[in-house]
Parts: structure tokens; sequence; C-alpha cells
């Protein structure tokens, strides 16, 4: 293949004029007896860039074609050859009758042809053929995969990775050849001699060992499900460290022992030297994701990670690029859940926020503002003031909404904050930009009351000259909901009437909402009889939208006592149960009867907040992280836990009589590993006078199944009395609930006990032949974990903005004091402590000082309705073992308290 330039004179490119036409009558030289390697190469080319720009070819067309290229297989150009495997892989998605060429294909995946020949063609072989074709090429993939031929083995197992779906039982018998892929080192550590390399290429390319990244990627998918076979498959890899020589595979085996590392604490602690010594070693890449993967893991101490923080701290300094934005941006993730250990690496970061990469510098200002402290702050918004005219919109983004973050971890630092924020309003920026701005002054609005005068007079001012539609109905938004609340109300109303006067129809009808609220709210009757004025004018405006709204606000201003207890009330429907009870009233098409939002469960004002405050407070950026398949099957049990679960438990009619369920455990807890053959989950429905406990059982065994099983639940104590059972039928390799009903004791509204379980059941054998369970069984059981009633299953997080005048005003207290010995630190006492009573931190208590003694505000609303308040002191125990806490807790009851400080213990 000539590298001419002579055909470069020309300013006109040879795809200017290329058509799909032209393209299908020049292909007709592919018949020809005499075929021109050069002409055919050009040719193909411009069909493969009809295919790259999204060009359609119809099915008669890109099979004449398909068939027509198929003649070039008679020359023995590799180059051809090449071109020719890349346009029957395109192709070969739409034409007719592909498989027909499968034997010509098959010839150049023959251990005896030309080295280039065998990659490509064993990458086209899984395109041209179907699912019951699979067994033929079953012996050229296995041989592949073995082989010593860096690009054969590669291009063995990455098909065989895109076979897997199709021929999953077939692939999986593969496994041996992938491991020794991976093992071995024979396989896939060669480059054949080839005429091409010389020729062509000018050398001979090295060896990668890429085939060993490929082979592992494909033996995790084989073995994914099978945890205890992975676990074996990592361990043999990890003790055996000379194994993997491949950089790509090296970092794959990291992720892959971080997610197994997540799920078994046992395999946790085992790896966890192993991760340390691959920090000094391997390479910056290992090193790096080492150190990503540790700052990942969910349940890791401190000390584990100080090795880790040490490391980064010493890439910061590197003079790659890529190697100080990968090591910031890795500390920067760390600051986002324990600040503290970046603590140290502050004086190195400070130093990145002058650096040329622009990237770098944004993550160094965002660590520092989540790593920093009040002395610190002041300081730190004057750099970020000269720093945000120099970098795009979008770390613009990130850098608000660390402010944002900020603002609610440092409440008494706002006037700053709202300033900054004032003033990159006025600034140049896009919409993303400017909404993310709105965004930090409205949680600034509801989490620090103290800023809410001047936010509010910010956005009104901003608003005047709002280029964007959708943030001015936001921002209308905010003035309707807060506005009417503020101490001079009327000087808002002004801001909204212009909006009336001058904005667009999407705009106006949110101003015409705004207006309502405040005619609503205000006691003041002159208020009233102007917004009922201002909005009598908007009868006449020239948009649908506009008047509808208007009418309908007139009409509630005139009988504004009927519709104030509308307006005012604070119960929001839960949007995931609405859903779900509407998709469920229109899939069972009952439309005689209406649809009753009373069945729907519904949250308060306060709790929507606290949950909101929560989101807010676990991140500050919206970024990329990968998610491994194991973790993505956690996320997903978990976001389906309102429909799964709920869905089961409302098709109980036992459980009709007990009115709405007022809370369910906010994730499903286990009773066994995930390994054994019997999986249990378990959650918690508490409803006004009883608790059902639904246990989810899914039998792994798929050559037994079990009939009538049961769940035998024995509390530790008298203040749950069992009322029902309702087994499961047949339970097979689909997860099914079991339920067991409990009754309050009428003495205990708060029933805190332990329930021992144990689950019998009917074991029947599967008949191999006919796939029928056999008639005869056999009564069996199976021990399952305890499962604690606490008191965080009564009592939900709410969000409370005046805490300390609550506080003093709620005349109920208790107070207990505990040592607890497990813990070693302020921070996981605080995490412990907020998780056992489900109650929401207040104003950033939940982020410790370096003080000697340590003071946690909680808030929270029981399921009754109750409002309930805690402190919790805390300091280190004098005998240097634990923490010692004291629990103040106040409340509308004495129940309620003895709740808050009895569920410590």
């Amino acid at each position: 293949m000539s590298y001419s330039k002579k055909d470069d004179d020309g300013d006109e490119s040879i795809f200017a004029n290329v058509n799909q036409v032209t393209v299908t009558q020049d292909a007709r030289a592919f018949n020809s007896s005499s075929i021109s390697p050069r002409k055919s190469r050009r040719l193909l080319s411009k069909i493969a860039y009809l295919i790259y720009t999204g060009e359609h070819f119809q099915e008669k067309q890109a099979t004449e074609l398909f068939f027509g290229i198929t003649k070039l297989f008679q020359h023995k150009d590799p180059s051809l050859r090449q071109f020719v495997y890349i346009i029957i892989k395109e192709l070969s998605v739409v034409a007719e009758d592909v498989i027909m060429i499968t034997s010509s294909i098959m010839k150049d995946t023959a251990t005896g042809r030309e080295t280039i020949y065998r990659p490509n063609a064993i990458r086209s072989l899984i395109r041209v053929i179907d699912a019951n074709t699979v067994p033929a090429i079953e012996r050229i993939l296995t041989t592949g995969i073995v082989d010593p031929i860096s690009a054969v083995a590669s291009a063995a197992l990455v098909s065989a990775y895109h076979l897997y779906p199709v021929a999953k039982d077939i692939v999986s018998r593969w496994n041996n050849e992938v491991q020794d892929a991976v093992t071995s080192h024979n396989v896939g550590r060669k480059v054949a001699s080839s005429p091409f390399f010389t020729s062509t290429l000018g050398y001979t390319p090295n060896a990668s060992g890429i085939s060993q990244y490929h082979a592992l990627g494909l033996l995790y998918r084989i073995r994914r499900h099978d945890s205890i076979a992975m676990n074996k498959l990592l361990q043999l890899l990890v003790s055996n460290l000379g194994t993997v020589s491949n950089s790509h595979a090296f970092v794959m085996l990291i992720r892959y022992i971080s997610s197994l590392m997540d799920q078994n604490t046992q395999f946790r602690d085992q790896m966890v030297p192993f991760l340390h010594g691959w920090l000094k070693s391997k390479g910056d890449m290992v090193n790096l994701e080492v150190a990503r993967n540790m700052v990942r893991l969910k349940n890791i101490s401190d000390d584990d990670l100080q090795p880790v923080v040490s490391v980064l701290k010493i890439f910061l300094s590197s003079h790659r690029s890529a190697t100080r934005f990968s090591a910031i941006r890795t500390l920067n993730e760390l600051a986002m859940t324990r600040p503290h250990l970046v603590h140290s690496c502050n004086l190195n970061i400070e130093s990145l926020i002058t650096d040329v990469n622009r990237s770098i510098a944004t993550y160094a200002i965002t660590t520092l503002l989540k790593t920093g402290n009040d002395e610190s702050v002041d300081r730190l918004m004057k750099q970020i003031v000269t720093f945000m005219s120099d970098i795009s919109d979008n770390f613009k983004i990130i850098v608000v909404d660390a402010i944002r973050s900020l603002c609610l971890k440092f409440p008494r630092k706002q006037d700053s904050m709202l300033t900054f924020l004032s003033n990159i309003l006025c600034d140049e920026g896009g919409y993303e930009f400017k909404r993310a701005a709105v965004d930090a002054i409205s949680d600034m609005i509801k989490y620090i009351p103290e800023s809410k005068e001047r936010a509010l007079a910010e956005l009104c001012e901003f608003i005047e000259d709002c280029e964007y539609p959708k943030i001015a109905v936001r921002i209308l938004s905010i003035l309707g909901e807060e506005g009417p609340k503020a101490s001079e109300p009327t000087r808002f109303i002004r801001y909204i009437y212009n909006r009336i006067m001058l904005e667009n129809a999407i705009v106006r009808s949110a101003a015409v909402s705004a207006l309502t609220k405040f005619g609503l709210n205000a006691e003041d009757k002159f208020v009233q009889r102007s917004v009922k004025v201002i909005l009598t004018r908007c009868l006449e405006d020239a948009d649908d939208e506009v008047r509808d709204r208007a009418a309908f606000s007139v009409k509630a201003l005139e009988d504004r006592d009927a519709f104030l207890p509308v307006v005012k009330s604070d119960k929001i429907p839960s949007l995931p149960a609405l859903e779900r009870s509407l998709v469920i009233y229109i899939s069972e098409r009952k439309f005689g009867q209406g649809f009753d939002i009373k069945s729907v469960p519904v949250l308060s004002q306060e709790e929507i907040d606290a949950e909101n405050l929560r989101i807010k407070k676990a991140t500050t950026e919206v970024e990329f992280t990968e998610v491994t398949p194991a973790e993505d099957q956690n996320a997903l049990a978990s976001s389906n836990i309102e429909t799964e679960f709920l869905n089961a438990l409302e098709s109980v009619s036992e459980f009709n009589e007990y009115g709405p369920v007022l809370k369910s455990s906010p994730s499903p807890i286990e009773l066994t590993e995930q390994e054994t053959e019997f999986v249990v989950k378990v959650v918690k429905h508490v409803f006004k006078d009883h608790l059902v406990v639904q246990f989810q059982l899914h039998n792994t065994l798929s050559e037994v199944i079990l009939e009538n099983a049961v769940v035998v639940s024995t509390p530790s104590t008298d203040d749950l009395v069992e009322e029902c059972v309702v087994p499961a039928a047949i339970v097979s390799g689909e997860p099914v609930s079991i339920f067991v009903s409990f009754k309050f004791n009428d003495s205990v509204p708060y029933p805190l006990t332990t329930l021992t379980n144990t689950l019998q059941f009917t074991t029947k054998e599967i008949d191999i032949h006919t796939g029928e369970p056999e008639e005869e069984g056999y009564e069996d059981e199976y021990k399952i974990d305890d499962l604690d009633v606490s008191a965080g299953d009564f009592i939900s997080p709410a969000y409370e903005s005046n805490f300390d005048g609550l506080f003093d005003s709620l005349e109920h207290e208790a107070s207990e004091v505990y040592v607890l010995s497990l813990l070693d630190s302020f921070r996981s006492t605080c995490s412990r402590v907020a998780e056992l009573l489900q109650m929401q931190p207040l104003e950033g208590t939940e982020n410790p000082t370096d003080k000697p003694v340590h003071v946690m505000k909680l808030s929270g609303k029981l399921v009754n309705g109750e409002k309930v308040l805690a402190l919790v002191k805390m300091a280190h125990s004098k005998d240097g073992e634990g923490i010692t806490i004291k629990v103040i807790a106040r409340g509308e009851s004495d129940s309620s308290v003895e709740l808050v400080v009895g569920g410590i213990a």
C-alpha cells in the first residue's frame, strides 16, 4: 500500500460528492475478474464514510453491496482484506442471508493463515452467525482464546464477550480456557512475524499483553453471579502477583476486588494489606486506581485510608497534569465524606489554585472549600472571586455547588457567601450556571433563616434583568413560597407585578400563582385588596393559561377561608407511592369508581426538607462514577424498594384494615449471606397499632422447590403479640414474600424488641426428566438472623430551622448516658447515633471539630406526628476506650422522649 501524497494536492476531499447511488454503481467493479486493491480500498472507504456519517442502506441495497464485497476474498492483499472485514461487520446488521459467507470467513481463521487475517476473521465471524450456529464455531473461538499471538487471543476473547448474551451456556463452558488466558504466561504474549508489518508499517509491533485484560473481563462476566468462584479467582491472582502483568488488567482486577470488598467484610480485611502494597508499585495508573477504589469503599477505617492520602499528597506535585488531576479529583471525592483526612494535604492543594490547568485549579478550590473551617472561608472566598473569570461554566457550576455545601456547613458565614452568589448572578454565564446559583440561594433561604430577607431581595434584583424564562419561573416560585413569610412581604409584590407587565406568558403565569400566595397568606386587608386588583386585570390577558390561573386566584381570594387550609397544608403525597397507585388504578381499568387519593401515604414538609438536606450534604457535585455490576444490582434493589416490597404488601387483604403505612424500612435488611442457598431480606412496615414484618425469600437452588414457607418470628418481650402469618405457597427461582403481623401492646406505644426467626417449609425435589416437583416432600427448617425492632423504626428525619427555640419550648424531657466502647471517634459516633435514631443532624453538627467535647443536634418526627429533638453530648472516655455520650431528648410526650433516649441501648 502506497502512502504517497501526490493525491493531496487537490483541495477537494474524495468524500465531497459521495452518495449511495454512485457508490452502489461503482461497487459493480467488485464483480470484475481483475481487482485493483488500491481502487477497491478507495471505494470501500467511501462506503465506510457513508455508514459512519449516518447514511442508512436499504436491506436490498445492503445485501447487494455485502455479497459484492465478498468477491474481494479472492485477492490476498492484507490491507484490502482488513477493509473487507470492516465493511462486512457494518453491513451484516442490515443485509440478508449473511450467514452464507461463514465458510469463506472460517478459512481465514485457520492457524496456518496470514496473521493479519485471523483476528479480523474471528471478529467478523460472530457478526454473521446466529445462536443456532454457535456450536459450529466453538472450536475456532476456544483455540483462539489460548493462542499465543496477542491479536488473535484478544479477538477471540472480545468476540466471546459479545457472544455471551446470545449463547450464555456455551460461552460459560469456556471457563477453563479463559482462565488460562488470564494466568498463563504463554497466551497472548507474542506477535507473529508477518510480511505486512515490514512492508506496510515499516516495523514489527510489540505484544502489549492486552489479551489478559480482555480475558479477565470475560471471566468476570461468566462468574459474576457466583461470588464464591469469583472470590477464589481473585485470591489466586492476588497470591501470585506476577500473574497479572498488563496494567489495564491490573486496574480491572483492582475494581473487581473493590466490588467484592464492599460485600464481604472478611475479604476486605484480607485485601487491604495488598492494596496498600500496590499503592507504592506497579506504576502511576495502578497507584491512582488503588487510591480511587479505596476512597470509595463504604466501610473502611480512617487508619486504612491514611496511606492513600499520603500517596495522593505526593502525586499532587507530579510534573504530569493527568496525574495531578487524578490525585486532586480523588482527594475531592474523599473530602465529601471524610474531610478531616484531607486536612494534611491543604498546603499542597493551595499551591494548585494557580495551576495552569484550570480543571485542576477548580478541583483544588472545591476540595479546600469542603475541608475548610470558619477561619479559612473568607480567605478562600477572596481567591475564588479572581479565579471564576478564568474557567468555563461547567467548572463554575462545580464551584457554586461547593459554595452551597459550605453554606450549609458554616451558616455563620452566610453573608460573604451570599455576596459571592449575588455577584456571579450579575456576571456573564449560561443557563445551567445561573440556575445553580439560584438553587444555592434557594437552599440558603430554606436552611439558613437568617439569610432569607437579603437573599429574597437579591433574587428580586436579578429577576429584573433575567434572560432565562425558566429561571424567572423558579425565582417567582421561591418568592411565592417564602415572600409571604418575610417581615415585609409587600416589598416583593412590585417585582412580581413587573413580571406580569413585561414578560412572556410562561413567566406571567408563574407571577399570577406567586401573587395568589401573597393574597391568601397576607393578614393585611390592604395587601389582599391590592393583589386582587392586579389579578383581576390579568383576566383580560391574551394567554389562556394566564387567564385561567387569574380566574382561579380571584375566586380563591373571594372565598379565602375555604381555600386557605388547602394552601397552607404541609401534607404532600409521596410521589413514588402516588405514581405506583395511579399505575395500578389504570392497569385494573376500574374507572367506575374514582381514584382514592387517601390511600396514598403523605409526607410532611419537614420530612421532605430533611431528605433534601441529607442529599445536598451528601454530595456537592455531579460527576461520573463508574458502577460495577455488583453495585448496580444493589442500587437497583434499593431503588425498587417502594415498588417491589410495597406492591407485595398491598396485595395482602388481611392488612387492609390496619390503615395507611406510617413508615417502612429505608432499605432491605439482609438476614442471610448472599452465597447461601436461601437468601432472606426483610422490611419492617409500621402501622398505627401494628408492625408487619415482610420477609423476602429467594430460593437459589434450581433442583428443589419450597412449599408452604413460613417464618416463625418470636419477640424477646411481650410488647408485640403475633396476630397472623401469611405464608408463601410455592418458592422456586423468583423471590416471594412471607408476612408476619404483630399487634402493639396497649401499654407500650413504641415496642423495642428482638425477633428470633426460623424459616420453616416443605422441600420437594425437581424431577430432572420432567421438570416437575416430586409428589412427596419433607419438612425442614432454616435458621436466619435475628431482627431488632429499634427506635429508628418509629422515627423519621425532619428538618427544623429553629432548633434552639423549639428545644426550649418543648416541655417533656428525658436523658441517658451511654459508653460506646466500639467507637473511637466523634465522627463515627455522630454517624452511628443518627443512624440508630433515624433523626436529622442539624446545623452541620454531624461534622465534629478537633475540640475535646462535641454536641450534635438531632431532629425527628414520630410516626404519630409528634416532634422530638435531641442533644447528643460526647467526649472521649477517661480510660481511652470508646466514646461517652449523654442523650438529652425533648418532645411533646413522655413516650416520645423515652423512645429516643432508649434507642441507643
